[in-house]
């Protein structure tokens, strides 16, 4: 059996990030996380195993922000899982790309509820991408 899935992290859209990031810290035991964005829009508090996206929810509210992931899956080998899931017919929002800002490659599906499932693999010390380079 191919073990391709190896984490996944939920999405949960805040009102305050600063807020949210100090409870997962302060209250729950998570370590303080790197903040993106001026202002900070994004964080990843991380507890053992277990990271929470923290988003900033935009001007449409807390649910359903549209171009916005409601799961994360780190996995092995994204280009396979992906050519596995369009030829069962998967509901594709985008395809395999290179997002630079944090190393993965990675796509997204959608869910017929329209729940957004973004698949990632971290392309650092990944010997695949060091052989063959996007």
């Amino acid at each position: 059996m191919n073990h391709q899935f190896y984490g996944s992290a939920p999405l949960f859209l805040v009102t305050d990030l600063l807020k949210s990031v100090d409870y997962y810290v302060e209250v729950l035991g998570f370590d303080k996380p790197p903040l993106w964005g001026e202002p900070p829009f994004f964080a990843m508090p991380k507890r053992e195993n277990i990271i929470i996206m923290l988003q900033v929810a935009g001007e449409k509210g807390l649910r359903h922000n549209e171009g916005l992931w409601d799961a994360y899956f780190w996995v092995r080998n994204a280009l396979q899982l992906f050519d596995s899931f369009k030829t069962k017919g998967a509901i594709i929002a985008y395809e395999p790309e290179l997002r630079s800002a944090y190393g993965n490659f990675e796509f997204a599906i959608q869910d017929p509820d329209g729940y957004t499932l973004a698949f990632g693999q971290e392309v650092e010390g990944d010997p695949f991408f060091e052989l063959n380079p996007l």
